[in-house]
């Protein structure tokens, strides 16, 4: 299969995805990381410290996840719109809603399939014993007859879409929003075609404003409602300024939007009392916040945003995400999201603990103790390999995998509009690819 030309929004996807995937390996062995410090008095560790801690978190690479699919989403529709070519414009999203929720169901319903087979092989049996609570909380049984593990992978398949939990992969919580904010993008669109730009995108700052106040639960106002609605916004300014969006700002300001998003999202996931920037944030999103709002999503929101908004206004940037690494990176990172975890309950586990598995370690009583880890180089070397698997069985799956789902969802989008398999109104299929799935899109 050929690959996608390069764009910069795929660049930034593969960011993305390696830095979800960087953000579990942080939680699963140093978690004491996601803190700005130990403790107040303590000074900081280097990846403690502003900017060197996004190479071990990744919350603010989720909030990523739903500005690109804001902005892929709606960037047709809109620039329909803004044609006057209205007819298309709605054609095309009752279209990419029938065909959406296919393309990410079929592919992590074979995800959770996949961590599946491993659990009921086995394969995560060294999970329960080990010293990382994150990784020990993945743990699955092997069921004891083929017929309970059956009924466990259709519960845990639907569950995904209707709870909102994967009992084979606690990572997959999120594909529910994603879906929801795909919808929020057509339903969005659906109704503001007929509208002028300046009136869509007071629509937009209205929804901005509703789902600032949102702020329940895990503040799924500020996780999925805002970024969502910035994505909308983006593709609404990518309409406006076309190829000369990177000319609009004075050179220096794309690159300190970057930098000021960069140290936004670096707000920390525990403990942030224990470093007065950290601190400082806090009560100042506390104070434009509603009552126990989860003030983290929020900074998270604003600070991807705002990276989003200078890349979009920079030429140098664009340019560095078009290169063909990330490019790769872009390509792949829908499977990356997918299998990441199950690899990690797995062969990073196995390579990780081995050594301590062949002498289990005991107490006095002659009770087995947790596993432990091997040495820093040993880790290192571990963690590489694991990354090496994971980013050529990503490969492997664009390669194989995916194009057998997209033509399983082109077929039943094609059988219902009555259609007819060889053509996609009026022109051919292009080679069964996954084209719009965001990681997914």
């Amino acid at each position: 299969m050929p690959p996608r030309d390069a764009n910069w929004i795929d660049g930034l996807r593969g960011i993305a995805s390696f830095m979800v995937v960087c953000g579990h390996l942080c939680t699963a062995f140093v978690p004491w990381l996601h803190a700005p410090a130990d403790d107040p008095k303590s000074a900081p560790h280097l990846f403690q410290l502003p900017f060197f801690r996004l190479c071990v978190g990744g919350r603010g690479a989720v909030a990523l996840f739903f500005l690109i699919t804001g902005y892929v989403n709606s960037i047709g529709p809109i620039g329909k719109s803004r044609a006057g070519n209205h007819d298309a414009a709605f054609m095309g999203i009752a279209r990419s809603a029938l065909a959406r929720s296919g393309r990410l169901v079929l592919p992590t319903m074979i995800a959770t399939a996949f961590s599946w087979f491993l659990a009921n092989t086995n394969a995560y049996h060294m999970t329960k014993h080990v010293d990382s609570t994150w990784i020990r909380q993945g743990w699955h049984r092997q069921e004891p007859t083929m017929w309970m593990a059956l009924k466990t992978l259709v519960r845990a398949e639907v569950e995904t879409w209707t709870i909102g939990w994967d009992d084979y992969d606690g990572t997959q919580w999120t594909l529910h929003l994603f879906l929801e904010g795909s919808m929020l993008v057509y339903m969005t669109m659906m109704a503001t075609v007929l509208v002028k730009p300046k009136a869509r995108i007071l629509v937009f700052a209205l929804l901005y404003l509703y789902f600032w106040q949102l702020g329940e639960g895990l503040a799924i106002g500020a996780l999925k409602g805002l970024n969502i609605v910035v994505g909308m916004f983006v593709a609404e300014l990518h309409n406006h300024y076309k190829d000369a969006a990177t000319s609009v700002l004075p050179a220096p300001v794309p690159g300190l939007l970057i930098l000021a998003g960069m140290f936004m999202a670096c707000y920390p996931q525990d403990n942030p009392q224990n470093a007065y920037w950290s601190h400082t944030m806090a009560r100042m999103m506390h104070t434009v916040t509603v009552k126990d709002a989860d003030v983290r999503r929020y900074w998270d929101s604003i600070g991807a945003s705002t990276v989003l908004i200078g890349i979009f206004f920079s030429r140098n940037a664009r340019r560095v995400l078009t290169s063909p690494i990330f490019n790769f990176l872009g390509r792949v990172s829908f499977p990356v999201y997918l299998l990441h975890n199950s690899l990690i309950k797995s062969v990073l586990t196995w390579m990780v603990y081995l050594p301590s598995a062949m002498n289990p370690p005991r107490n006095e009583k002659g009770e087995q103790m947790d596993l432990q880890r091997g040495s820093t180089m040993h880790m290192f070397i571990a963690i590489g390999i694991f990354y090496y698997i994971l980013y050529r069985m990503a490969s492997l799956w664009i390669q194989y995998v995916d194009p057998i789902c997209a033509n399983v969802v082109n077929a039943t989008t094609k059988w219902a509009y009555g259609e007819s398999q060889s053509s996609h109104n009026g022109h051919p299929v292009r080679n069964g690819s996954i084209e719009k799935t965001v990681l997914p899109a």
